[in-house]
């Protein structure tokens, strides 16, 4: 091993007569008795230096021979001849620890006296604290990048590219227009044509599409975090999550933390980061509502009976969902619907819920009977989506006022953040002061843009409600006329397609439907965009 002695004496060891030479000899001794490879370039001595001090020009050649990986042990008589406080022994052994470089003290070698544990133990301590205080540096620095609008991240999204910083600019997202295509066609195949996520990697490993990697397949959680990214709708945001050690790791091996897991935080401490937009916030709401759609209507839940009403009922008395099972009876099995809410270990809840258990048989034989005399008399639907259009057309002009209002308070904004630039480049105010009073105004802005957007679609609602009533008709006619010969699975589609909720009452049922704005592409019957909802009479 390539080995280092180091020596020190003070001038009150000198008195003692106890010279440097007499250590080197004992370390060079110490170094041909273990085979070392000791080089004279190798050999430091601070002679008439306090070991209380570490700017000392022997230890700082010795620290920068072992920095540059030139050393492999070190040679020291005595922890003391290294520093006299335990606080540099500590801070000079980890730093050496953290080179690769090992530490032999001949008369003091590291054992099980007390003294030597309580430096191993400060040793460890100090090199903890370092630990903690390099990550709070770099998680302070990061949300300081993220608040001047710096994209943070690992890796950029696909369907961008990472700019790097140059020329005083900020490292950012640019689109990349390969990738950026295959992310609106992905959102257009799920908001647009209603697939499943398995119907989605189908077309994509089966057609001339890739991933980053270059390698197929794609994967089920590549497409969906693409599908479930609030960053293509123009926001990347910082801060989302709290990390934090594992609860029950893998491995018991000591000092094994496991990978951890993630908390997402309060919004209120997201950073929002303005990066290019790929698709449109409508676009993304509708596929955000189409993949809960799909996890509610998989069918991996319930494959033994057939049920059609599944994900459709909701309790009256508890809110929560019903699901079908079934019973053992004298001529075979029976099937019911049942509240959620009757497991009070799955809920949590301290009573279960009091709704008796609803025949199968008879409550979908209502619901079918209904909703195939609704769409049968289209007037009857029409005059509720009248009902519907006149309340939106209420709210729009309520909205207008409130919108004069919320565009006022943005100009008054507008107008005292030129207010702080002018104080700014009069001396009035610091830089510091601008920049902390201009991110309290962002931040106002923030909070009325989000309230203009509510309002403007609370607005569309009226012409939304127009252009079903214009439609309605229509989707009535063309789906009538499979109703006579429709199978089970026929059946049930039309039914998830047309209902958004069928509520259970004692005696009666409350029925919330949807009625698809536009048209199904050819070949997908099922497919539904649904833009306004009504409650049905109760039955």
């Amino acid at each position: 091993m390539r080995a280092a002695i180091y020596a020190r004496v003070s001038t009150e060891r000198q008195e003692r007569q106890q010279t440097i030479d007499s250590q080197l000899d004992g370390l060079r001794r110490w170094a041909g008795a273990a085979n070392h490879d000791l080089s004279d370039l190798h050999v430091f001595r601070d002679e008439g230096y306090s070991g209380s001090r570490l700017d000392r020009p022997g230890l700082d050649a010795l620290r920068d021979a072992v920095r540059d990986g030139e050393i492999d042990v070190v040679g020291v008589l005595a922890p003391d001849r290294l520093a006299r406080r335990y606080a540099y022994q500590v801070l000079l052994l980890e730093e050496f620890r953290r080179a690769g470089c090992a530490v032999e003290f001949l008369n003091r070698a590291i054992s099980d006296d007390p003294g030597d544990q309580l430096l191993l133990q400060i040793q460890g301590a100090v090199a903890e604290y370092e630990r903690a205080l390099l990550s709070e540096r770099f998680r302070r620095g990061k949300l300081q990048k993220a608040r001047a609008g710096q994209f943070i991240g690992a890796r950029a999204p696909y369907g961008y590219r990472y700019l790097p910083r140059h020329e005083g600019a900020a490292g950012q997202l640019i689109v990349d227009e390969a990738e950026a295509e295959v992310v609106r066609m992905l959102y257009g195949w799920l908001a647009e044509e209603a697939l499943t996520l398995r119907q989605i990697l189908r077309r994509l490993n089966f057609g001339p599409w890739f991933p980053r990697c270059g390698r197929r397949p794609w994967s089920t959680s590549t497409v969906h975090h693409i599908l479930s990214d609030p960053v293509y709708t123009g926001t990347a945001y910082s801060n989302r999550y709290e990390y934090r050690p594992a609860r029950k790791p893998r491995s018991r091996k000591p000092g094994y933390a496991g990978m951890g897991y993630r908390v997402i935080r309060p919004r209120e401490q997201w950073i929002a980061i303005p990066v290019p937009p790929l698709v449109d916030q409508e676009i993304w709401d509708r596929a955000q509502a189409q993949l809960a759609r799909n996890a509610t209507l998989s069918f991996r839940n319930n494959k033994k009976h057939n049920y059609l009403l599944r994900c459709l009922l909701t309790c009256g008395e508890c809110g929560l969902a019903m699901h079908g099972v079934s019973q053992k009876g004298a001529k075979g099995a029976l099937r019911y619907y049942k509240c959620a809410g009757k497991d009070c270990i799955a809920t949590a809840r301290p009573a279960p819920c009091s709704r008796a258990h609803v025949k199968a048989d008879d409550l979908e034989r209502t619901v079918w009977d209904h909703v195939r005399s609704l769409l049968g008399d289209p007037d009857r639907l029409l005059a509720q989506f009248q009902a519907f259009a006149d309340e939106a057309g209420q709210a729009a002009a309520r909205g207008s006022e409130t919108e004069r209002k919320l565009r006022t308070r943005l100009d008054g904004l507008a107008r005292s953040d030129r207010r702080l630039l002018d104080a700014y480049q009069t001396e009035v105010i610091s830089l510091e002061e601008l920049q902390d009073r201009r991110r309290q105004l962002a931040d106002q802005r923030h909070a009325l843009d989000l309230q203009l957007e509510q309002q403007r679609r609370l607005c569309d609602q009226r012409s939304k409600a127009q252009a079903v009533m214009t439609d309605l008709r229509a989707f009535c006619e063309r789906v009538e006329i499979r109703l006579d010969d429709a199978s089970f699975e026929d059946r049930q589609a039309l039914l998830q397609l047309v209902i958004d909720r069928i509520i259970v009452h004692d005696g009666s049922l409350e029925i919330r439907h949807v009625i698809p704005l536009r048209s199904p592409p050819p070949g997908r019957e099922s497919t539904a965009d649904p833009v306004a909802r009504l409650r049905s009479d109760r039955m």
